[in-house]
């Protein structure tokens, strides 16, 4: 089976240069917490709620004036929509990852495969499993703050 086959397909993106405000408001409308930072169908990046939460927020970084590339988790794990579904997988539960960027052989951005596509696909079977405990072992871990961006503007306490 192939990612084409499994993928959540025209994911909702945000460009690096929107606000990260603008990105929480995509995510509450659409019900999501992962956005693919784009350009030109190009994925620059990704964008959690938590990176938003705990780079931003918790830093005292203004949500209306930061810019969502301050917050981003560079080079996303990318493969092509025609890799067998194995392959993500594995890189998956290695890298303790819910989420996937799918690409066309041109690069563009044509999805996202999800831990709870892999599970569907997965159909029930020890894999999905395997996922999830590498995914909620990574969640235990603390993350680095990041250094805030040039001329960051700052919301007081």
């Amino acid at each position: 089976m192939q990612l084409q086959d499994v993928i959540t397909r025209n994911p909702e993106t945000i460009s690096p240069d929107d606000s990260i405000r603008h990105a929480t408001k995509i995510m509450r409308d659409c019900q999501i917490g992962f956005l693919p930072v784009t350009d030109d169908e190009r994925v620059l990046g990704v964008v959690t709620d938590r990176d938003i939460v705990i780079r931003a927020i918790a830093s005292g970084f203004d949500p209306q004036t930061t810019c969502v590339r301050h917050v981003m988790t560079k080079d996303p794990v990318q493969l092509q929509a025609t890799d067998p579904i194995e392959k993500a997988l594995e890189i998956m539960a290695r890298w303790a990852i819910a989420r996937v960027i799918v690409t066309d052989s041109d690069g563009r951005i044509v999805g996202v495969l999800t831990s709870g596509d892999a599970a569907t696909a997965c159909k029930g079977d020890d894999r999905a499993g395997q996922l999830t405990a590498a995914i909620h072992r990574r969640a235990n871990k603390t993350q680095p703050v990041p250094m805030p961006p040039p001329n960051a503007q700052f919301v007081s306490e």
